[in-house]
């Protein structure tokens, strides 16, 4: 979930070497390692690709206005709006699973990590697992101040 903070926060994402491979190492020498070829964590590497992809294709998240829905305990959400696009970056680093109120009748779309939509009253409800993320697409007239998420 920390990983995909980097890739939906403003600015540039910056990795350790060899963070996206699963590479270990505290002190030195051993966080000063060559690379693993042929060795990396193929699961993590996916999820860098993933990430850098998801970075790429969406000009919100590289060049998009931030507003806050939520900062409470261990769960963060914002959205990122660019180019007539809207996203919701939330992301639950607690030990307990976490929800979003959000406002607006159109289902948003999962555009990657997890989490379970929903639908409640005029809006919907996203609840995160422990140690989870997920970035939503909404349609641009979707409501977007501070307030058009809660948590529940």
């Amino acid at each position: 979930a920390g990983a995909a903070l980097l890739y939906c926060f403003p600015g540039s994402p910056t990795l350790y070497y060899g963070d996206e491979a699963g590479m270990e190492g505290f002190e030195d020498p051993f966080n000063r390692r060559t690379y693993p070829w042929g060795g990396e964590d193929g699961e993590l590497l996916d999820w860098f690709r993933a990430l850098g992809r998801l970075r790429r294709e969406h000009p919100a998240l590289r060049r998009g206005e931030i507003w806050y829905a939520a900062a409470r305990g261990r769960l963060l959400a914002f959205y990122r709006e660019a180019e007539g696009e809207r996203l919701l970056c939330a992301c639950n680093a607690g030990e307990r699973p976490a929800a979003l109120v959000l406002e607006g009748r159109d289902e948003p779309a999962v555009l990657l990590g997890g989490g379970r939509l929903a639908r409640r009253g005029e809006g919907w409800s996203l609840t995160l697992e422990p140690h989870s993320c997920a970035v939503l697409a909404f349609r641009p007239q979707t409501p977007c101040a501070p307030e058009a998420a809660t948590l529940s």
